[in-house]
């Protein structure tokens, strides 16, 4: 299985796109995501589209839940300097 690792920035936009279907799903659907200049290729059932979808939200909550993680030790790291 290939590996492939796309760096994405905050800024980026996203735009996805269904470029090719067929009718009751008989072939897997091609699915084109751009993240800024970058153009992702899929050609997968959407219900693998969805497992990708699902394990991206919760990379994205991990991600929060660091995130909030560093904040506050930031700010006790703060307090402990102010003392």
């Amino acid at each position: 299985m290939a590996r492939v690792t796309v760096h994405v920035g905050a800024g980026e936009r996203l735009e996805p796109a269904i470029s090719k279907a067929t009718p009751l799903g008989a072939l897997g659907t091609e699915a084109l995501v751009w993240i800024g200049a970058t153009r992702i290729r899929i050609r997968i059932r959407a219900a693998a589209l969805r497992a990708l979808a699902d394990a991206l939200v919760q990379a994205a909550d991990l991600a929060d839940d660091y995130d909030a993680f560093n904040e506050r030790e930031r700010a006790e790291h703060d307090l402990d300097l102010d003392h």
